[in-house]
C-alpha cells in the first residue's frame, strides 16, 4: 500500500497544471492540500505547481506595476502567453508520467 502511495499520479498533477489556467493559485493550492500528506513523487509535483502558481503571480503583479512605466503593456502579455504555454507543457509533460518543473519558478514552499 505505501508503495502505491509514492506512486506518482501524474494525471492529478496535469489536472493541477490544466487548473492554472482558470485560477492561478486558489484550485492548485486545493489540491495540494488534500494531498500533501500523501508525499512522494505526486506530493512534490504538486508542489512545483504551487511554485510555478505563486512566481507567476509575483510576476504578473509586478509586470501591471510596470505599467506605470509603460515596459509593463509588453511584458505582461507575455508573462501571460508564457503562463499559458507552461501550464500546457506541464500537463503534457506529467500526464505522461514525467515530473517537470516550469522554467523561471522560485521555489518557495
Amino acid at each position: 500500500m505505501h508503495e502505491e502511495q509514492r506512486s506518482f499520479d501524474g494525471t492529478l498533477v496535469a489536472v493541477s497544471y490544466i487548473s492554472t489556467l482558470v485560477s492561478l493559485l486558489i484550485i492548485p493550492i486545493l489540491i495540494w492540500v488534500i494531498k500533501r500528506d500523501e508525499g512522494g513523487e505526486t506530493e512534490q509535483g504538486l508542489r512545483d505547481v504551487m511554485n510555478y502558481g505563486i512566481s507567476y503571480s509575483i510576476y504578473l503583479a509586478i509586470s501591471s506595476l510596470l505599467m506605470i512605466v509603460l515596459i509593463g503593456f509588453v511584458t505582461t502579455p507575455l508573462i501571460g502567453l508564457a503562463l499559458v504555454i507552461f501550464s500546457i507543457c506541464g500537463a503534457v509533460k506529467t500526464a505522461g508520467g514525467e515530473r517537470w518543473r516550469p522554467p523561471f519558478v522560485l521555489n518557495l514552499l
